[in-house]
């Protein structure tokens, strides 16, 4: 796993310190076809590149695996150079979201990856292993992203492997191989009830269209854990002390049928967790709701994006202004908090539009809300088309949304600096917020 440079520690404190549980489940399969299998958790606030090189390096590993997203893919390469540079031998192979959505740029760019693998590893990433202890061609693995030796080594990525319809096959992620797990991991302090928190994934692929989101990894069919799987892996989680636990779909209440059902479940067991979870404001009701609190639901994050009906039709257009208002009072009403997640700097984005924004976070009915910089990301709808709709500056480690690397037209970025701070004031300046809080 890969990490911000260090002088973004101030920002990476809020921010999650474990390893991903992709790279945990992956570590899982590989421990079951009988390698042996150790986790570099490198995302850690402190930890350096050099720091994270030696510890791989001191375990002679024969394959590194990194998973990086863009704002880490420069970083995991540099890792990845160290270690080859100390074990010529060892093999390295990038996967994440990054690499899976610009797959023959990613190795042209960085050569101290041998090979990438694009969209879900649980077979890819395995063929690719078989085949290079057997000494066989690997260039037509499905999913991967190699250098071919017979064109003078030009960058070849293959179409990706099918998707794994069946989630329940998989093995449970390998927390045991996390060091002090769960007391390691410490999430942001108002995103969770009570302690330890431990994170969990239930389904893949994301149904909705919102322009600046990436699809490329799971694609937009859902596919789901059964609720029995789920509840397996809530009393692994018990098992490890965890109390509250961090659903990290992309949108854990977009087949609301499953929901209820796996609240019932946890009712049921009598699973005593307090939890959180992510929605789109268009598929709640008050029972379902209700129901959710019941099951020990104490926060919902919706993607709220701007406070402009304008800018949403654009970016986010399932979202009305209105209906989105009327879910925001609903999860109130249920007794759950509510985090918003909001951005700036849209295509389309205006002074009228960021003045919107700002009244809207005046009166939202919002407990804690969360404003970041529109990122074009590859992969993303948004990201063939950026430069119709202002300036951008393909920067890959500066892309944290926590950095204007797209102006709209007509804007500066003095002037998107503003207003990103008076939204933030006029949100966390509010009696209600702030009492809320204490």
């Amino acid at each position: 796993f890969c990490f911000w440079d260090q002088s973004m520690d101030r920002l990476r404190e809020g921010e999650e310190t474990i390893p991903g549980i992709g790279i945990l489940v992956l570590a899982a399969l590989a421990r079951e076809k009988g390698y042996a299998v150790h986790v570099i958790d490198a995302k850690r606030a402190g930890t350096t590149n050099e720091e994270a090189a030696r510890r791989i390096v001191a375990l002679k590993p024969d394959v590194v695996g990194l998973s990086c997203t863009t704002i880490s893919v420069t970083n995991g390469s540099r890792v990845a150079k160290a270690v080859k540079a100390a074990l010529p031998g060892c093999t390295t192979i990038v996967g994440g979201a990054h690499v899976s959505a610009i797959p023959e740029r990613t190795l042209q760019e960085f050569d101290s990856f041998d090979y990438g693998i694009a969209g879900e590893g649980e077979h890819s990433l395995f063929e690719l292993l078989r085949r290079l202890e057997e000494g066989r061609d690997v260039r037509d693995v499905p999913g991967l992203a190699y250098r071919d030796a017979e064109a003078n080594g030009k960058v070849r990525a293959n179409p990706r492997a099918a998707y794994v319809e069946d989630l329940d096959a998989l093995p449970m992620p390998a927390w045991d191989l996390v060091p002090n797990f769960p007391h390691a991991f410490a999430p942001s302090m108002f995103n969770y009830r009570r302690s330890p928190v431990g994170t969990l994934i239930t389904q893949r692929g994301c149904p909705f269209s919102c322009t600046f989101c990436d699809r490329s990894t799971s694609g937009r069919r859902g596919r789901w854990h059964s609720v029995e799987y789920v509840v397996r892996m809530m009393r692994d989680m018990a098992d490890y002390g965890v109390k509250h636990i961090l659903f990290y779909d992309d949108l854990f209440t977009v087949n609301k049928a499953r929901v209820r059902q796996l609240c019932e479940a946890m009712l049921d067991h009598r699973l005593d967790f307090t939890w959180s979870c992510n929605s789109h404001p268009n598929l709640l009701d008050a029972d379902t709701m209700a129901l959710m609190r019941r099951a020990g639901c104490w926060q919902i994050a919706y993607g709220i994006e701007s406070g402009s009906q304008r800018v949403l039709n654009h970016v986010k257009h399932e979202v009305k202004l209105d209906r989105l208002l009327g879910t925001l009072h609903m999860t109130r009403e249920a007794g759950l908090k509510i985090k918003g997640l909001m951005m700036c700097a849209h295509p389309t984005e205006t002074v009228e539009s960021l003045e919107e924004t700002k009244r809207f976070l005046k009166t939202a009915p919002l407990d804690l809300m969360q404003l970041t910089k529109f990122t074009p990301y590859p992969g993303t709808p948004s990201y063939a088309t950026i430069h119709e709709y202002g300036s951008f500056v393909e920067s890959w480690e500066n892309m944290n949304a926590m950095n204007f690397v797209f102006i709209p037209n007509g804007l500066s970025e003095q002037v998107l600096e503003t207003y990103f701070d008076h939204c933030y004031r006029a949100f966390y300046s509010r009696p209600d917020v702030l009492w809320g809080l204490v």
